[in-house]
């Protein structure tokens, strides 16, 4: 218990923490408030029942990053869940004695675990939290409160966002049958999760609005086509033209150009370019990645593969496993996506899965050796009984030589986020200054929020934000917010009523937003434009975005 948080506590400290993506922080904007009347206590597909604990959190005390501590919360709880599965792996089934297990798991998690935290997502949360209750379930099959743990974390998974506890529990289930010794004994957390999950999903659709199923369906199209390259644009009308060229820009708010009736006319699945194309190139790409990113798992995962085929047993469930994970992978990357708060925590349970395997064999292999009891004592660890000693060189000095590269770039990506994270905090700093009292409409991509500390918040100081680019624009509350603000929540009718308003809003957009909306400006009247944006500064800590002026004809 107290290693896994110091080690999080010494990573905190030492690399810090940053938003992987903007999605997170616009999350904590959208629970906050900042993007809202008030802070939002429901986002549809995301949160399902923290949202009104969020809400409720930031209605009372506003300063704190509630959003950042529930994922930080939720994120430890599955560290501590892992490292004590590992703990008992590494005494129990590897002989680990004295500080040999302290030493393993402080390897483990620099290699396996350390990106986690340094690179925060809710998407590794909830990941994470639904493969670790199943596997320490599975690890205690006789005790019933590690059962209820187990379950809790998938329901609390599902919860964060519902094919994340569905993933999570899929990849972590090879090491659980292993860990519980037989199916019989896995049986209860097996079946367990299952049940939640399909109640969770039979609930949910019994509550499901009409509204709910629109975007559910809506949000699976963009990301075919924004996210996986599924689908391609074949606009035949300048409305068409508009609409896709507002999607490519995630400008998602227009539902008058923007809509299932535009994808479902536009867009298209080409079998034979998705596949003969698009495919070979996704793949090539993240292998690259891959290697780059996680040479010492790889280096990890092929040591416990040699060390598992060197034994005399013959399980070809093992190579089921190794097949099962790898075609994951290449399920991910190459048909959907493969980002690294997914590509991570797939390695993790892999690499999991195949210490189990190791441990089960090396444990059978120690008990039929002709060795007396002292000499077995002798032996520090069974990778001795795979491993000449020539090998075992070998594979140290490439260990050792991955973790000092592994640690260097570490280190320098450390230094990368931190310095993003000074340039949009400046660039935040500046943005208020500039718009406070005000209302600011902010255009173009959200990177601004990227990189930024979970632990902190970040509260523009303009009156409202409406904020066009993204998938939150399609959320509930931006009509709501339009129409309070300006009487109507159609978002073209409403940007033209903000730019003739008194006092001028501010408008904060890169240059390919400024396009778009003026020309979305000129087909919604048919005639010259009635509003025109014109490039003024450009905001010093970020060029790409600049300050626009409307100007009313």
């Amino acid at each position: 218990m107290l290693l896994p948080v110091a080690l999080v506590l010494a990573t905190l400290a030492v690399l810090g923490s940053y938003y992987e993506t903007s999605d997170d922080g616009t999350l904590a904007w959208l629970f906050s408030g900042v993007l809202a009347l008030k802070p939002v206590s429901s986002v549809p597909l995301y949160f399902h029942g923290y949202g009104h604990a969020l809400a409720a959190a930031y209605s009372a005390v506003p300063g704190v990053a509630w959003f950042g501590l529930l994922n930080s919360g939720l994120l430890l709880l599955a560290t501590v869940l892992v490292f004590a599965v590992l703990d008992g792996l590494f005494r129990v089934h590897f002989r680990l004695e004295s500080r040999a297990p302290i030493l393993a798991l402080v390897l483990f998690f620099c290699v396996a675990w350390v990106e986690h935290w340094l690179w925060f997502s809710h998407v590794r949360a909830g990941i994470l939290l639904a493969g670790a209750g199943v596997v320490f379930a599975a690890q205690r099959p006789t005790k019933r409160w590690a059962l209820l743990v187990g379950l809790a974390c998938v329901l609390g998974a599902w919860l964060m966002r519902p094919a994340l506890a569905v993933l999570g529990v899929g990849i972590a289930l090879p090491a659980a049958f292993l860990l519980a010794g037989s199916w019989r004994r896995a049986w209860p957390v097996v079946v367990g999760s299952g049940l939640v999950l399909v109640s969770a999903f039979g609930m949910a659709a019994l509550v499901e609005t009409p509204a709910d199923q629109r975007a559910q369906r809506q949000y699976q199209s963009l990301a075919r086509i924004l996210d996986f390259r599924q689908l391609e644009a074949q606009p035949q009308t300048p409305a068409d033209s508009l609409g896709t060229a507002a999607v490519e820009l995630w400008l998602l708010g227009d539902t008058a150009v923007v809509n299932e009736s535009l994808i479902g006319r536009v867009y298209v699945f080409n079998a034979r370019a998705f596949i003969g194309s698009v495919v070979p190139a996704k793949l090539a790409v993240r292998a690259g990645l891959l290697v780059r990113d996680y040479f010492p798992m790889l280096l990890a995962l092929a040591v416990t593969v040699l060390a598992t085929t060197r034994r005399p047993e013959r399980r070809p469930e093992f190579w089921l496993v190794q097949i099962g994970f790898l075609g994951l992978l290449i399920l991910f990357a190459g048909l959907l996506k493969l980002p690294p708060r997914l590509a991570l925590p797939i390695l993790d349970f892999w690499l999991l899965t195949n210490l189990v395997f190791l441990a089960n064999t090396a444990r059978n292999s120690l008990i039929t050796l002709p060795l007396t009891a002292p000499e077995k004592s002798a032996l520090p660890t069974p990778f001795r009984q795979a491993w000449p000693p020539l090998l075992r060189r070998l594979f140290g000095g490439l260990g050792v030589l991955a973790l000092a590269l592994y640690a260097t770039k570490t280190i320098h990506r450390r230094h990368v986020l931190g310095a993003e994270r000074q340039r949009h905090e400046t660039a935040l700093q500046q943005l208020n200054q500039r718009t406070r009292g005000t209302v600011l409409v902010l255009g173009g991509t959200t990177d601004l929020l990227k990189s930024l500390s979970p632990f902190r918040v970040y509260y523009p100081s303009s009156v409202a934000t409406l904020l066009l680019t993204g998938w939150q624009t399609q959320d509930p509350s931006q009509p709501r917010l339009r129409q309070r603000l300006l009487g109507t929540a159609d978002q073209t009718a409403a940007l033209s009523r903000l730019a003739r308003a008194s006092p001028t809003a501010q408008w904060l957009l890169t240059a390919e937003t400024a396009r778009w909306l003026n020309r979305r400006f000129r087909y919604k009247t048919g005639t010259e434009s009635t509003v025109d944006l014109r490039p003024l500064a450009s905001l010093p800590a970020d060029t790409s975005y600049r300050f626009y002026q409307p100007a009313v004809r």
